[in-house]
């Protein structure tokens, strides 16, 4: 007895198929992590730039380059009682490949209706593991908080 699959079932196990291996890939390509700073979360990733479309690149002024990658860093307030609200932040840092090599990331302020989130772009060499140290002020009041993180950037 043959049996047939609709249009739609077979839809779904292609979409199923794309999908998990897209996923699998993301998670290699693109590092995302939080962290804990008292009453904040850090949220904080490294993109390669050439994950944004041309689009949203020359929107937010960002490089697209296979050797260009940016940090992506937004600091949330848990103001209790499960309410959360976007705060301002100063943000510096830099990162060091395995030689040594060292290089400032200058990081530039990005507001979207109440989202607040930073971008700073840096280059790389393919496969290269990079240590990210970013130093963290929430609401630009009290002091630093250091979040250290190490990713491995391909080229896409």
């Amino acid at each position: 007895m043959q049996s047939t699959i609709s249009r739609v079932e077979l839809m779904k196990r292609i979409f199923t198929w794309l999908l998990i291996p897209a996923l699998i890939l993301s998670s290699v390509f693109v590092h995302a992590a939080s962290e804990s700073i008292g009453n904040y979360t850090v949220y904080y990733q490294a993109v390669n730039s050439t994950f944004v479309t041309p689009e949203i690149a020359e929107q937010y002024g960002i490089v697209r380059s296979d050797r260009r990658a940016f940090l992506n860093i937004s600091v949330i307030k848990n103001d209790g009682g499960g309410a959360t609200s976007a705060v301002p932040a100063s943000i510096r840092g830099g990162k060091r490949n395995l030689l040594g090599q060292t290089g400032n990331i200058e990081f530039r302020e990005i507001r979207e209706a109440s989202a607040i989130y930073y971008i700073g772009e840096f280059d790389f060499s393919n496969a290269e593991m990079v240590r990210f140290s970013v130093d963290i002020q929430p609401e630009r009041s009290g002091p630093f908080h250091e979040i250290r993180w190490e990713s491995r950037m391909y080229n896409n």
